[in-house]
């Protein structure tokens, strides 16, 4: 009798807490939805799956749960307009505002799953490798930013960016994933332009190794720019203390702390416009790559060139140069006055870089890489050379001009 009492109350206490469970809301287990909630309807840094796979840039959609946990997250790839769906045990990382909101546990995945970390863990070598590298050089690399310190400098560019519009009303502002782009021309043309930034950033991290995703810029990179010749120039005098001579059209400033800060004016062609914005912005990503070490400016020049026609191909600036700096070379045998040390090349030797730098990428991608990595962790120009091509500059003038019609080309 006593047992059969207890254990209908044993039921109806059990019926008690079922009820309470019932009217309580569902415990998310896994915490990642809490995670991703903030950044929902915006673009998240990458999302990583186990199979190496990276998606850059995608805008989060939504994070679908199911019986208190995480299933999967619902993305928009970077140009696209149909979302894709992504199983969350086939994601090893996702990174948001610099930081790593989500990453699987290490001995989860499988095979797909160990390639990811495999990869991740060569990255991670190699970069250990480079910092030894510069050590032994001499050489500091730029500090590795926390999240909290990306956001405080894009916090401090922006401060920046009201003190100037409140000097140029008229300037209006576009925000990408790695650029902060300020502007008094009009929203819709522009947006190419803007589109060509992100693409000349892509190419370089491709053609240094760098996984698109991962921090370059200290905070972001700011562009500054103005229709008119004139508000450039005043721009440049009020904010950057700098005197520019007529007819420059951009110059991309780049601080010792790290900063960059590119500044312009559209001029009358649209093409050689974008060709500028791309070629300017492309010293800064060389100025913050690995370390504050620069490279000669025949080889900065001529990669911003190279990069110029890689992402505005319909430019005829480049090949007008090379076709004038060809005739020179035929005519004097040579690169001109100083070309590999001085600190700032002569017009028409911009065509000469541009060519020499598209002769070396051709000749090998990697090991062109490997040569300018070189040179920003201590090496200098000759040994890096050495080290990447197995050849001396002597060597490499000669071959190039073998391929110009000027087999003695001189230096």
């Amino acid at each position: 009798m006593n047992g059969r009492c207890m254990s209908g109350r044993r039921w109806v206490v059990a019926g008690w807490l079922t009820g309470l469970l019932l009217m309580l809301p569902a415990a998310r287990a896994d915490g990642v939805a809490e995670a991703l909630a903030p950044h929902v309807g915006k673009a998240l840094d990458v999302v990583e799956l186990g199979t190496g796979r990276r998606f850059v840039r995608p805008t989060l959609e939504r994070v679908v749960e199911r019986n208190g946990k995480t299933e999967s997250v619902r993305i928009v790839e970077e140009g696209q307009s149909r979302p894709t769906s992504l199983s969350l045990k086939g994601i090893t990382k996702i990174v948001a505002d610099r930081e790593t909101v989500y990453e699987a546990e290490a001995t989860g995945g499988g095979a797909a799953g160990m390639r990811g970390r495999v990869a991740r863990e060569r990255r991670e070598a190699e970069v250990a490798a480079s910092h030894g590298r510069m050590q032994a050089a001499g050489v500091t690399p730029w500090p590795a930013l926390t999240a909290a310190e990306h956001a405080a400098e894009v916090g401090r560019l922006k401060a920046f960016v009201d003190e100037v519009r409140q000097a140029f009303p008229r300037l209006a502002v576009a925000e990408t994933h790695e650029f902060i782009v300020v502007t008094d021309i009009p929203a819709a043309e522009i947006a190419p332009y803007v589109a060509s930034l992100d693409s000349m950033h892509d190419l370089l991290c491709d053609l240094y190794g760098i996984p698109r995703g991962e921090p370059v810029w200290k905070g972001k990179c700011l562009v500054v720019a103005f229709r008119d010749e004139g508000d450039f120039h005043a721009f440049e005098a009020r904010f950057m203390r700098a005197e520019i001579p007529r007819g420059v059209h951009g110059l991309c400033h780049q601080s010792s702390d790290g900063r960059v800060i590119m500044a312009c004016h559209r001029g009358d062609d649209a093409d050689a416009f974008a060709h500028m914005l791309v070629h300017e912005t492309s010293h800064g990503f060389n100025h913050r790559w690995l370390s504050p070490e620069r490279i000669p400016n025949w080889l900065n020049e001529g990669l911003a060139e190279w990069v110029g026609t890689q992402v505005v191909p319909r430019s005829r600036q480049v090949p007008a140069k090379e076709a004038q700096a060809r005739a020179f070379m035929q005519q004097t045998g040579s690169l001109g006055p100083d070309f590999l040390t001085a600190p700032n090349i002569q017009p028409i030797q911009y065509g000469i870089s541009s060519q020499l730098v598209k002769f070396l990428v051709l000749r090998d991608r990697r090991k062109f890489a490997e040569f300018v990595r070189g040179i920003k962790e201590g090496m200098t120009v000759e040994a890096s050379l050495e080290a990447a091509f197995r050849g001396s500059l002597a060597d490499l003038i000669a071959a190039f001009g073998g391929t110009i019609g000027v087999p003695k080309l001189q230096p």
